[in-house]
């Protein structure tokens, strides 16, 4: 079992003696051939010289010079093609940003889904292939925007490149699907990282919407306290969203969060809805950031990162702690032991048919933690379900605490 298998069946023994409870193991069944779910195909061709210097390349985002791709056996024409994402351009197996001249169909479990512009996204970063599956059903079960996606092996000049995940781009996702108006990429410390905007929003709205954007930050109001600030940030935010999601990043753990959400306008609510993504880094023991900020007052509060103001704001005032509460005891009514093992049981069937080819699972070799396996996977699809149902039972009581 890879490492941080490793630390999640330590921590679950640990869970284990605390709580004196211990679950079923997860019913992990090798689909039948007439069960298989759908598989997706990628295919592109390179020069040579261009494709050493895509695998050889460590941080550079080399040229693609690529005319046509095949997307599950239709034959379209690119229009652009790009390697995208900071930290996976040091990795031999790149992330694209693709645009295509029509659209292509898609297959998951539940659709066929059809997309002009995708992201196709290595996940070498994500242990075993199954952390954003898993935190983007469990974010649709509670009711936060999640991009359709699905699992897909990429070839270049025929020969496999991996396991990838298709991804509706968040701002494509929100403008087109969601009939947002105006989309902001969060970055660092509340920053603005992107921003992006539908046609007929004039600049002049753009600015009175980005300035929306900044009073969920602005000293004006954070400094109002109990209904006053819970009344001044709904105003402007869709807060059940919001708290869902911040509830999901402490309940599996998220240790790199703040700057992997987006934000959009909706202009028939009149407030902001998040889109997050990039789940890569859930079940960890800290965030990479934020913990330091936490302080003696807020030590037993159940926010996992301190790195944002909002959030530090959200901990610390006890009327919108308590709304914030409230939200996480509704999520864990939802999320059910026997919700999470339809959705953990549901990524183990989507991914199960790439997992038996071994020219796709064998590229595994290049990421961040190495070779896995059939073997590996059940291992830790099996450590997630006990770690977090348990987990969530354990959490109850302090939820259950918190709002009394």
């Amino acid at each position: 079992m890879i490492r941080v298998n490793t630390l999640l069946a330590f921590v679950l023994f640990s869970v284990h003696i605390v709580s004196g409870q211990e679950n079923e193991s997860l019913p992990l069944r090798k689909p039948a051939p007439s069960d298989a779910r759908p598989v997706n195909t990628l295919s592109f061709d390179l020069s040579a010289s261009a494709l050493n210097q895509l695998h050889a390349d460590k941080g550079q985002k080399p040229p693609l010079k690529i005319s046509r791709i095949v997307v599950n056996k239709d034959t379209l024409k690119v229009q652009h093609a790009h390697v995208r994402g900071n930290t996976s351009a040091y990795f031999r197996r790149k992330c694209f940003n693709i645009k295509t001249s029509k659209k292509s169909s898609f297959y998951n479990h539940a659709d066929t889904f059809s997309l002009s512009k995708f992201y196709a996204i290595s996940m070498n970063m994500d242990a075993n292939y199954i952390r954003n599956k898993i935190s983007f059903a469990i974010l649709k079960l509670i009711g936060v925007h999640t991009p359709t996606n699905c699992y897909s092996e990429l070839s270049i000049n025929s020969a496999s490149e991996g396991l990838y995940l298709v991804f509706y781009p968040p701002d494509e996702y929100a403008m087109k699907k969601l009939h947002a108006t105006f989309v902001i990429r969060r970055g660092y410390k509340e920053s603005i990282d992107k921003v992006y905007t539908a046609k007929g929003v004039n600049r002049s709205d753009a600015r009175e919407l980005e300035q929306k954007f900044r009073s969920l930050y602005a000293t004006s109001t954070l400094n109002k306290r109990g209904e006053e600030l819970y009344q001044r940030l709904s105003s402007v935010l869709d807060l059940n969203s919001y708290f869902s999601w911040l509830a999901f990043n402490h309940l599996f753990q998220n240790g790199d969060y703040s700057d992997e959400v987006y934000f959009m306008w909706n202009p028939e609510k009149a407030k902001f809805e998040i889109i997050p993504w990039d789940f890569d880094d859930i079940l960890k023991d800290r965030p990479h950031e934020g913990l330091d900020q936490r302080g003696k007052s807020n030590a037993n509060k159940l926010i996992f990162s301190f790195e944002g103001e909002l959030d530090k704001a959200i901990a610390s005032d006890p009327y919108l702690y308590k709304k914030y509460l409230e939200v996480y005891d509704a999520l864990l009514d939802t999320l059910t032991a026997s919700k999470l093992r339809d959705v953990l049981t549901d990524v183990y069937d989507d991914i199960y048919p790439y997992y038996v080819q071994d020219d796709v699972i064998s590229q595994s070799q290049f990421d961040r933690y190495g070779k896995t396996d059939l073997t590996k996977l059940e291992a830790d699809l099996n450590s997630i379900y006990q770690y977090i149902s348990i987990r969530a039972i354990e959490l109850r009581k302090n939820v259950k605490a918190g709002i009394q």
